[in-house]
């Protein structure tokens, strides 16, 4: 646990402008990809929200040990590209690879990479963890890992088997 707030400290002073451990997600309006509208409010939690980017790769060499947490857990990943580039299409195709993740695509209200700029992400992969009140326990600028995930979804009162 002494890693975790380590990493947690480390990373709040480090990306002070990003959303932080105790705020709630910023507000936003995103579509699954059956066409559902997502929000904070609707989402299921406790979760991950990871922004990412098609051509990053840290986000490739990530997304299978984070799909690995996905399917062991249970937990959702919602996945938002920060890339105004990658099309409904493009993000699509990338997650057919990754099954247990679910893709938030652009809404007639809000675009994925304003999405990114109201949570303040510099870069990518950004991955938040939310509790079951849809505040922030814990982010990870780069790579997340998988020890530190997990306790992370401990924290946000996940039912870890």
């Amino acid at each position: 646990m002494t890693k975790l707030w380590t990493l947690l400290v480390a990373g709040a002073l480090s990306l002070a402008l990003a959303v932080k451990p105790g705020e709630p997600l910023p507000d936003f309006l995103l579509w699954d990809p059956q066409g559902r509208p997502v929000t904070p409010a609707t989402m299921s939690k406790p979760a991950v929200v990871v922004f990412w980017a098609s051509w990053c790769p840290v986000c490739k060499a990530e997304f299978p040990g984070l799909h690995r947490v996905a399917e062991e857990t249970g937990v959702p990943f919602y996945v938002i590209s920060r890339e105004p580039r990658d099309t409904r299409e493009v993000v699509l195709e990338y997650m057919k690879a990754y099954p247990r993740f679910i893709p938030l695509l652009a809404s007639d209200r809000d675009r994925p990479h304003e999405v990114a700029a109201r949570f303040k992400v510099l870069g990518q992969p950004w991955t938040f963890v939310v509790d079951r009140e849809g505040k922030v326990v814990a982010l990870f600028a780069g790579r997340a890992g998988r020890e530190a995930l997990l306790d992370a979804l401990l924290l946000a009162g996940a039912d870890l088997p």
